[in-house]
């Protein structure tokens, strides 16, 4: 046997094989395993894709169309992009142009409420009343058919109103929530509002899903000294949870109030009689002259009589 054949029988891999394999294993090395995240990370109740429901192993693409029921959730993945929708809420994903499958160009919340983290790059988001253009952002929207609650919690977004009769640029550090009117309300189409129905904690979660470290966990180090792990001490509430209405109780049926007897009428108040005026005080009398004094009746014959010449 020559030499070639030999090392032909210790190394089966022809030439052409060997440059297919090592083709294939430069590929698995050069691309980072998040690119082909599509993935749900978790749910809760009632959760569908593309009208079929869904399941920890079911796949979310650019191009679907993501649907919650009543006291619902799910937590997903796409590429760069974590995103968390709540219940009663409907979002589709837009394709991206290039054609990449774990990249969308944007999305559109159709109702309901999304918490969403994006990677470097630019996307735009749309809701009824409002488009909103955002660039390695965490954003908080509620979404009905007449007004937006868009609250940029970090990074840049630049917001209009669908009639694009107003725009704001926001670069935000820590939450910075505005309302986008369907209608002009107290003469605007958009107004500050306040923080709400959403936590500091989901965001940083949301982050980790995609590997990449919170700004708002960079800003909690930084206040507390560089010690990880403590919530800052500031004067702003961080904001808190969406928390879910309790179910209404039934009300017990009540009795019918027991018929009461019509009320007399009030004598109407006597008219206090005015007083008298005082009557005026009379003079004071004269006091009466002094009687002269009567001589006494046996005074005549005490007298010595009349003496004669």
């Amino acid at each position: 046997m020559s030499l070639d054949e030999k090392a032909a029988d210790f190394c089966p891999l022809n030439r052409r094989q060997f440059l297919t394999a090592s083709a294939a294993l430069g590929a698995a090395v050069l691309i980072p395993g998040s690119v082909h995240a599509a993935e749900v990370r978790e749910l809760a109740g009632s959760v569908k894709v593309n009208g079929k429901p869904a399941t920890r192993k079911t796949r979310v693409r650019p191009g679907d169309v993501v649907e919650t029921g009543s006291k619902s959730k799910v937590i997903f993945v796409i590429g760069q992009d974590a995103f968390l929708l709540r219940e009663q809420s409907r979002l589709k994903l837009d394709k991206s142009k290039a054609g990449k499958e774990a990249v969308i160009a944007g999305l559109r919340l159709v109702t309901g409420a999304l918490l969403a983290v994006f990677g470097k790059g630019p996307r735009t988001i749309e809701t009824a009343t409002a488009t909103a253009g955002i660039r390695g952002t965490g954003v908080y929207i509620e979404a009905s058919p007449t007004e937006t609650y868009f609250c940029t919690c970090y990074g840049e977004v630049e917001l209009r109103d669908k009639a694009r009769t107003v725009r704001k640029l926001v670069v935000s550090g820590y939450h910075t929530p505005n309302m986008i009117f369907g209608q002009m309300v107290g003469g605007r189409m958009m107004a500050p509002a306040e923080v709400k129905d959403h936590t500091d904690d989901e965001l940083i979660m949301l982050e980790k899903l995609v590997g990449r470290k919170s700004p708002i966990e960079e800003r909690r180090q930084k206040l507390n000294g560089g010690e990880p792990g403590q919530p800052e001490a500031q004067s702003q509430s961080a904001p808190q949870p969406k928390a879910e209405a309790p179910p209404k109780a039934e009300a017990a049926p009540q009795a019918e109030p027991t018929p009461q007897p019509p009320a007399q009428p009030q004598a109407p108040p006597k008219p206090i009689a005015a007083e008298p005026p005082p009557s005026p005080t009379p003079p004071p009398e004269p006091p009466a002259p002094p009687k002269p004094e009567t001589p006494p009746a046996d005074l005549e014959w005490r007298l010595p009589p009349p003496r004669l010449n």
